[in-house]
């Protein structure tokens, strides 16, 4: 992986000040709010049922409705009472449309504690089945793989992932919580994003100085033109339902709506402009090795080609991944309301059609900024030797 002992102190020079960047950073963005104790939840593994109860009754005179009580052993497996063997309750209520799986035998639930006073006792009710485990282990197999397959790069690449994710929670996330400015906290966790990963993934070379040229170049006008729909959009930043509920947060400063959709439409389309990047970069640096009589206009038109090729699908890809995750959204509206002028003028449709355009435009301005910067850097040594020549 290493092919000298100056590559192994820049890796582990760029793993300290990663770390050193995300200890700082949430010690000074980290809000209040995160330092407040959410609900108690104790893991359990149940034992047996006990009993089922099924209370029937009206609503209105009309509306027949049912709530069936579940009664369970579980055996806690965390907390104070760990180890300890309760009873426990599950309510299911029929008003639903879809109904909870009912707990059976060797289910694992997390339980809240409503505690008993002189005269009630201690009560233990249900509040979800705990697929975290189930999440562990699927995560361990996906990281194991990357390894085992990519080698020195698949650790590299973990290892990134993991600053990826650390810098989202305890830094950006934060920083809006905190009040700071979002679309300077989005430039600045994008860039260390970019910078982090292809350092530790590539190292330190030509290859990746031109992966993150082309990177930011892309994010950058992708950011300006989501800014400049915004104000043609006339944009309020009331998307749905999560957008509404965040005004509601009691923080010292609200939360910019529009520029949380400016920032999810920068921070969406990162992951894909950084992989053309990197694609053309590496490639082109294969072509400068290899391509003899190599020229700036040669490089380019070949850098050029090479976008191309990857603009296509990774356009689709973005495009594909953004209708994927609002599907179950898209569904509804169109049942609903089958008027599509109407339909493609709501602030919903509209954002998730900004965020999959920008995003897709981003990757097409990477292209030729990475394209001419490598065509430039690579060929730089000739054009030095050229000039030395005709002096």
């Amino acid at each position: 992986m290493f092919k000298s002992k100056r590559e192994i102190i820049i890796y582990i020079s760029i793993i300290l000040i990663s770390i050193l960047f995300i200890a700082i950073c949430y010690g000074i963005t980290k809000p209040e709010i995160f330092q407040e104790a959410g609900q108690d939840l104790y893991k359990g593994r149940v034992i047996s049922i006990e009993d089922v109860e099924t209370e029937e009754f009206t609503y209105d005179d009309i509306n027949y409705m049912e709530n069936k009580i579940i009664r369970f052993k579980v055996e806690l497996t965390s907390g104070p009472h760990k180890g300890e063997v309760v009873e426990a309750e599950q309510n299911i209520n029929s008003m639903y449309a879809i109904q909870p799986k009912e707990v059976e035998e060797k289910d694992k639930v997390l339980l809240s504690l409503i505690p008993g006073d002189e005269i009630y006792e201690d009560e233990w009710i249900f509040v979800e089945f705990n697929r975290t485990d189930s999440i562990i282990i699927l995560t361990a197999i996906f990281i194991l793989m990357i390894i085992i397959l990519g080698k020195g790069k698949g650790f590299s690449t973990v290892l990134s992932l993991v600053f990826t994710i650390l810098v989202i929670f305890m830094v950006f996330i934060p920083s809006i919580l905190k009040g700071y400015n979002i679309y300077l906290s989005t430039t600045l966790v994008s860039i260390f994003i970019i910078f982090m990963s292809l350092a530790i993934i590539n190292g330190l070379d030509k290859k990746t100085l031109c992966a993150i040229v082309g990177n930011i170049g892309g994010i950058l006008i992708a950011g300006l033109i989501a800014i400049i729909m915004h104000k043609i959009l006339n944009l309020t930043g009331f998307v749905d339902e999560d957008y509404v509920y965040i005004t509601y947060m009691e923080l010292d400063k609200p939360i910019d709506l529009v520029a949380i959709i400016w920032s999810g439409i920068v921070i969406g389309a990162l992951g894909a402009i950084m992989d053309v990047a990197m694609s053309i970069a590496s490639a082109m640096n294969e072509l400068a090795e290899n391509m003899e009589n190599k020229t700036f206009l040669r490089m380019l038109k070949s850098g050029m080609n090479i976008g191309r090729d990857a603009i296509g699908t990774m356009t689709n890809t973005l495009i594909l991944a953004y209708v994927g995750s609002s599907l179950a959204t898209v569904l509804l509206l169109i049942v609903y309301n089958n008027n599509l002028l109407y339909l493609f003028s709501t602030e919903m449709i509209v954002v998730e059609v900004l965020q999959a355009i920008i995003g897709s435009m981003g990757i097409l301005f990477a292209v030729p900024v990475t394209a001419l910067f490598s065509a430039y850097i690579f060929t730089r040594e000739n054009n030095k030797a050229e000039v030395d020549i005709n002096e």
